[in-house]
Order: structure tokens, then C-alpha cells, then sequence
């Protein structure tokens, strides 16, 4: 059984040379910069978010990533803003580290603020097939299509990104890497390219009464060579202090409409500390062979607390 777990973790990983290169992430909503980088300087503060995901848990060689992302606060009479964001994931035998820079301007545009967003990304991609987790059913010896050496290479990538924000509801689009570049190592001979991805966003807030406030949100992810996906969330939060949510996750497979039904839970601790966790149910073929996906997520704001320059609604779009 081992073997035959590890020859479908193989097909995934080629799965991912040629159609989604992208991590995915449940708790979007909170991290919006990681998918658009017109979201950098949101904020007239500094907020730093950490995010660890375990895809499909107790699959041998399952996607799991780990991201850290800052978004520094709006300078320039709030026109210019920052962010910069540091992310690995591993699937199988393959790994991957990102380091990317966001710049957005910001023009006060109607009721909120429209940015145009800017990336330079700089990735590192490595496949093991000397790792001892890789299993040949039939020996290695016999198939000479896998050669048991280690294989890397970097690139260089540029994202661009448009969004828009008002108190009560927001909107954007972006393509985080714009190239398709080549992510063959060069010694050797076959061809592999990254796609690009296409990401649209949208949220609305409603004050339902003065402690509870719901917020649908929606993300549409689409590639060549690959079905596109659509994350439907809805999310309750009380009091500003709690978060409840339900995502629902299309996409992964012809034979299911709906590839997750997504639970996420949040906690404001404090002033500036947020905790959340999201656990998915995967509805697909492959919940046969995994005990689902869980993602945690901690966020801390450094808010500005002495003479503000204008006082902003708490219920916003996290």
C-alpha cells in the first residue's frame, strides 16, 4: 500500500510542474496580501502573520506550507505602501522557497482607497530523488527515467495586482507571477513551466446588530491546464472578538462539485494579537487516503495608539 501511496504523491508532484505552482490557503481573508499585492499598506500600522498549513494530514509526503508575511503601514500621506513575504511548501520530494517584495500606491478614490500593486519574487525549487521516502515499485534499477540525484534551480518572477477597499466592502484582481518561466534544472533535458495564476476577490460587511456583523467573502483562482476553483466563505465574528466561519471550496475534482467544506475559528486575544485555526473536510476521492487538512494562523498588530490621523471603523476586512 505504501508504494502505491507514494507512486499517486509522485503524480501530484508532476500535477504541480504544469498546472496549480500556488499554495492554498483557507484563512484568505486574513492575508489578502499573500494572493494580491495592491493590499500592501492597508493599514496605517505594522501586521505580521504567520501561517502554517498541513494539507491532506496522514498522506505520506502531503503539501505542507509555512508562510510569514509583513505588511508595513502606509506612508506618503497614505499613497505609498510595503509588504514582504517569506514562504516554503513541500510536496513529497519537491521543495520550494519564495521571497517576495510588494509595493502598491494608494489614491483615495470615492468612498475608500483603489491601489495598483506591484511584486518581485525570487524562488528556489529543489526535487530529492534521493530521498529515501521515494519507492520504485518495480526497483529503481529497472526504470531509468528516475535518476536518484538531487535537482535544483531559481527563478525570478513579477506579480501584479489591482484592489479597492471602502468600510463596507471590498474588491480586487491579480496575477502573482506574471512570467511562465522555465523550472527545469539545468541538467535536465525536459520542460517545465510555471502557469500563471488569476485570482479576483470580493467581500461585503453587514452589521447584522450592534455585536454581531457578517462578512461574505469569495475567491476565484483560475489557470491554464487546470479547473478553476472558487472559495465561498461566510463569516460571523462577535463583538469583534470572535470569528466563526464556513468556507466552501470547488474545484480538485470532475466527479464533486464542492472538493472542501472548510471550518475556521478565531480569537481576538488582545489589542493586537489574533489567533485562528481552519480545518478542512476534503469531499474528493482522495479523503480515502487522509484525515483531512488543518491550518493555523497567528496575527499581531502594532496599532498606533498616540494622535491618530483619523479614527477608522474596527469592523473592517481582516
Amino acid at each position: 500500500m505504501r508504494s502505491y501511496i507514494i507512486t499517486y504523491i509522485c503524480l501530484l508532484i508532476s500535477c504541480v510542474a504544469f498546472s496549480q505552482q500556488e499554495n492554498l490557503v483557507t484563512q484568505y481573508s486574513y492575508n489578502k496580501i499573500s494572493v494580491n499585492p495592491g493590499v500592501a499598506g492597508e493599514n496605517d500600522y505594522l501586521t505580521l502573520t504567520g501561517v502554517y498549513r498541513d494539507q491532506w494530514t496522514g498522506l505520506d509526503g502531503g503539501p505542507q506550507s509555512q508562510l510569514l508575511t509583513v505588511n508595513f503601514p502606509s506612508v506618503v500621506n497614505n499613497r505609498l505602501g510595503f509588504g514582504l513575504q517569506l514562504q516554503r511548501q513541500s510536496i513529497g520530494v519537491q521543495e520550494r522557497t519564495d521571497v517576495t517584495g510588494m509595493y502598491a500606491y494608494r489614491q483615495k478614490l470615492g468612498k475608500g482607497v483603489a491601489s495598483i500593486g506591484l511584486q518581485l519574487s525570487y524562488r528556489s525549487m529543489t526535487n530529492d530523488f534521493a530521498d529515501p521516502r521515494l519507492v520504485a515499485i518495480n526497483g529503481f534499477e529497472l526504470d531509468p527515467s528516475i535518476s536518484r540525484e538531487k535537482y535544483s534551480t531559481s527563478i525570478l518572477n513579477v506579480g501584479l495586482g489591482a484592489y479597492y477597499r471602502t468600510p463596507n466592502y471590498y474588491f480586487g484582481v491579480s496575477v502573482p507571477r506574471t512570467i511562465e518561466a522555465d523550472i527545469d534544472s539545468e541538467i535536465t533535458e525536459s520542460i517545465s513551466r510555471e502557469f500563471r495564476h488569476y485570482y479576483a476577490m470580493a467581500g461585503v460587511h453587514f452589521s447584522l446588530t450592534d455585536e454581531w456583523d457578517f462578512s461574505p467573502q469569495l475567491l476565484y483562482k483560475a489557470t491554464s491546464a487546470s479547473p478553476f476553483d472558487v472559495d465561498i466563505l461566510g463569516l460571523m465574528t462577535y463583538r469583534d472578538q470572535i470569528h466563526m466561519g464556513i468556507n466552501f471550496r470547488t474545484g480538485g475534482s470532475q466527479k464533486s462539485i464542492i472538493e472542501s467544506l472548510d471550518l475556521l475559528l478565531g480569537l481576538k486575544l488582545n489589542n493586537g494579537l489574533f489567533a485562528s485555526i481552519a480545518y478542512d473536510f476534503t469531499t474528493t476521492e482522495i479523503r480515502e487516503f487522509e484525515n483531512g487538512s488543518f491550518e493555523i494562523l497567528l496575527q499581531y498588530s502594532f496599532n498606533k495608539i498616540s494622535n491618530p490621523k483619523e479614527i477608522q471603523n474596527p469592523r473592517y476586512f481582516r
